[in-house]
């Protein structure tokens, strides 16, 4: 038929999809950050696992070539969710070793590859929820680091590696969650 348009479809599944959206609630890491975890980043406190420990590529990018030294890394907290994900993610046989938590075997596919796979994954499978709203993968940070703000205050800027609470008030925290939660909490327990 002349004219006619083909059309293909794509799977957006891939085995490393759940386990990405997983990480990247529960950590409120970019999708470069949550790709390159590995498991020897994770901390123990009296043999549980505290925190993770990674670098915080963003800001080695903006200082370029030969001024990464004094840049700190990020540490994502090892909150319940978090320590049951990895758990689940078979942390006990893993911890300490020098592989990827996702895709672990890089030979055949680039870190940015697996970045893009589950963004456009999120966003596929979140479309198909029909919520009429557009979600991203992206937005997955917004909702950790306006949690963490709930829970932390002032203290969040530091685990977000934000320089300023302004840029964190402006770009990350979403005031309809924050009204809300003030809205039910209660103090004294009455």
């Amino acid at each position: 038929m002349k004219g006619a348009t083909r059309i293909t479809k794509r799977n957006m599944y891939r085995p490393y999809l759940k386990d990405g959206i997983r990480l990247g609630l529960h950590t409120g890491g970019r999708g470069e950050e949550v790709v390159q975890l590995k498991w020897n980043m994770i901390y123990e406190k009296e043999g549980v696992p505290s925190y993770i420990m990674i670098a915080n590529y963003k800001v080695e990018r903006q200082k370029g070539e030969g001024f990464n030294d004094n840049v700190k890394p990020k540490f994502f907290p090892i909150t319940v969710s978090l320590k049951k994900t990895l758990y689940d993610m078979g942390y006990e046989i893993k911890k300490g070793k020098d592989e990827y938590l996702l895709h672990p075997d890089r030979d055949d596919i680039s870190y940015k590859t697996i970045i893009d796979n589950i963004s456009k994954g999120f966003t596929h499978f979140y479309k198909l929820l029909n919520t009429g709203r557009n979600i991203q993968f992206k937005h997955l940070r917004k909702t950790y680091l306006t949690h963490l703000r709930i829970a932390l205050g002032d203290d969040t800027k530091e685990l977000s590696s934000h320089a300023s609470d302004e840029v964190l008030e402006k770009h990350y925290i979403d005031k309809r969650i924050v009204d809300k939660a003030v809205k039910e909490l209660n103090i004294f327990g009455d």
